[in-house]
């Protein structure tokens, strides 16, 4: 197991810096690697103009979208925030089993996985997507630069507000919860923010499955995403076994880097409508004259 989270964590630190395409096509064969090759090409014109008017169209969209919600908008905000506050409630229960199932390799493990949260990481990110785009004269991969500053930095704002909003105590040191005017607020993980920021700029834009991919592309790019989502996750597990947060601190850290970046990808897209389009499915279940049929694609 311990090996199975380092392989994730290493992996997701790789994709994490700018390169989600080269290690990939490592693994793929020439073929498949040619056909995901001909896509990123197919791909270089941005999807909105890279100005300082979109970023202020972005910065927009992002805090004035709770205003535009439909039904089903603010299903999923109440069930996120739900999710949140019900947390609270087992906190205790939470701190108590991380701090009596501890070992000195998880640590080790998980402090190394908190490279993903160091300001550094989304800022070589941003360069190296940048680098790419500028060399391979694609303004998708400079867009994609633009979107994990933007992610950084509009989340780091909310975040900063929520902190201030509901302060709660770091675990090592009590359970107070003081809201509005806290002068150190730690309700959500600003290392679990950073950490996350990355996730969907690199994921929504470069690691989506076709319908036309590759069973090898398919698989390389879902194995990128999930270790670009698990090796944020051992961050935010990182900060509970620290004792430097509880658990709804981490999972709104979570829930902020990796909605922002939602917000922003959906901005340069003209809104969610592309998230409802057919993309290749993992499963295929269809009926048959000898019974169900399961095809894993």
């Amino acid at each position: 197991m311990s090996l199975l989270i380092a392989g994730v964590r290493r992996w997701g630190l790789i994709l994490a810096l700018g390169i989600p395409l080269r290690p990939v096509l490592a693994g793929v064969p020439h073929g498949e690697s040619s056909e995901l090759e001909s896509k990123a090409a197919a791909a270089a014109p941005s999807d909105a103009p890279l100005t300082w008017t979109q970023v202020g169209a972005d910065a927009r969209y992002v805090f004035a979208r709770p205003a535009h919600l439909d039904g089903k908008g603010w299903l999923r905000f109440a069930l996120a925030i739900g999710v949140g506050a019900s947390l609270y409630l087992v906190r205790d229960e939470a701190r108590d089993f991380a701090q009596d199932h501890g070992s000195e390799s998880a640590d080790q493990i998980l402090d190394r996985a908190r490279l993903m949260s160091r300001t550094a990481t989304p800022l070589l990110a941003s360069a190296g997507f940048y680098l790419a785009g500028a060399a391979g004269d694609s303004a998708y991969r400079k867009e994609t630069a633009v979107l994990l500053l933007e992610n950084l930095g509009y989340a780091a704002a909310i975040t900063g507000v929520a902190q201030r909003v509901v302060a709660t105590e770091r675990p090592r040191r009590g359970d107070d919860i003081d809201f509005f005017g806290g002068r150190e607020g730690h309700s959500v993980s600003g290392d679990v923010v950073i950490a996350t920021s990355i996730l969907a700029p690199v994921i929504d834009r470069h690691l989506q499955t076709d319908q036309d991919d590759g069973k090898g592309v398919r698989f390389w790019k879902r194995f990128g995403a999930a270790a670009l989502y698990g090796t944020a996750g051992l961050v935010a597990l990182q900060r509970v076994n620290a004792d430097a947060h509880w658990l709804p601190d981490v999972y709104l850290g979570y829930v902020c880097g990796l909605g922002v970046g939602k917000l922003l990808v959906d901005s340069h897209r003209g809104g969610r409508e592309w998230r409802e389009e057919p993309r290749a499915r993992r499963v295929e279940v269809t009926m048959t004259t000898a019974g169900l049929r399961i095809l894993w694609r």
